[in-house]
């Protein structure tokens, strides 16, 4: 994505606190759905996502006191369940019969589910790279599968020249209903602990996750429910322009090459992030910062984790990578009250992952 594209994306609206869910209340994205500008008679596509539990999070070398959002039990897997719920509910009521998706895999095999239920045609444009597990359930999931060679912005490249030719663009990056999606991971924390945490570590890729769980926690902060946490997004430090920025004390990101290879957490290795710069500002707003951690540092917090239980895959790993880190460094004696977002499962990669963690 070039920068003049980057310039162009809608920056995310404000949102109202959501009030508190009654008992019929669905156990869903779709109890907080006073908090999001959509019509009050637009029938959801739900498929469940949106409200999972948290939990401790009891991985060797992490203080106490470190829960995990389980978002890697979402219906397909990942976070990209919450934003998928909206943006296609919204597409449904607006009559949209085909759109096009480009994604890492994770985003459009959400977006595939989703399409599905609503009766969308969706092609969906994924690298070549992307492992074989995912391809193979976005295909099931109904969606036309294009795999494109190259790294990860071939693929963005690919889906807009496709919609060119008069498909709608489904993009999760671009479009502020999915990113927005996010913000039901604030609201799910606060209704899960009764308030808000100090700190919320998640990943970054495209931005959309921690600029849309900044909107979240700002419409609590808004509402009396306690101050902002501190938002830390963790980038792979093979492709990390977000972190790179940080690190500057720059206001605006600087496209970085491609990475060489393949980085093991290749979902979040984007050259050009859409809501870069959204995404620097909100980890900032909130006394926090974007960080990077290298491959052998997630493949051991992939290890931990699955030795305890959570089968995520590499790009979930991340915020632990860095909190194992920041332990080890005799930093985090204050790491206590802290929510790491497990953004998603590891089982859909296929046997390359599970084969590589022995």
């Amino acid at each position: 994505m070039s920068r003049a594209v980057s310039a162009a994306v809608p920056p995310l609206p404000h949102l109202a606190a959501p009030g508190p869910p009654g008992p019929t209340a669905p156990a869903s994205a779709w109890r907080y759905r006073d908090a999001f500008p959509l019509p009050r008679r637009m029938p959801p596509v739900s498929l469940g996502e949106g409200f999972v539990p948290l939990e401790p999070l009891r991985v060797a070398g992490l203080p106490p006191g470190v829960l995990a959002l389980r978002d890697d039990l979402e219906p397909t897997g990942s976070w990209k369940d919450r934003g998928s719920t909206l943006l296609v509910s919204a597409m449904r009521a607006a009559g949209i019969r085909e759109a096009v998706e480009d994604s890492s895999g994770n985003a459009a095999l959400s977006l595939a589910a989703y399409a599905r239920a609503a009766g969308i045609r969706l092609r969906a444009f994924v690298p070549e790279s992307t492992p074989d597990g995912k391809k193979a359930l976005i295909a099931a999931a109904g969606a036309e599968l294009v795999e494109v060679p190259g790294p990860r912005p071939a693929a963005t490249r690919a889906a807009r020249r496709a919609a060119a030719h008069g498909a709608w663009w489904a993009s999760h990056a671009v479009r502020p209903l999915h990113a927005l999606g996010a913000a039901t991971i604030a609201f799910n924390i606060h209704e899960r602990l009764g308030r808000v945490p100090r700190e919320v570590v998640a990943p970054v890729g495209q931005g959309g996750l921690l600029s849309g769980l900044a909107r979240g926690f700002e419409a609590l902060a808004s509402a009396g429910h306690g101050p902002m946490p501190r938002l830390v997004g963790v980038q792979s430090a093979a492709c990390a322009p977000i972190a790179a920025a940080c690190s500057r004390g720059d206001t605006r990101v600087v496209p970085a090459e491609p990475p060489a290879g393949r980085p093991l957490a290749e979902g979040v290795a984007i050259p050009d992030p859409a809501r870069g710069d959204e995404a620097l500002a909100a980890a900032r707003r909130s006394g926090g910062r974007i960080v990077a951690v290298d491959d052998l540092a997630v493949e051991r917090a992939l290890r931990l984790l699955w030795l305890s239980g959570c089968k995520v895959e590499p790009t979930a790993a991340l915020p632990v990578a860095w909190l194992l880190a920041r332990a080890a460094r005799g930093a985090g004696a204050d790491a206590g009250d802290v929510v790491v977002v497990l953004t998603g499962a590891g089982i859909r990669q296929g046997r390359s992952l599970v084969d590589g963690l022995g």
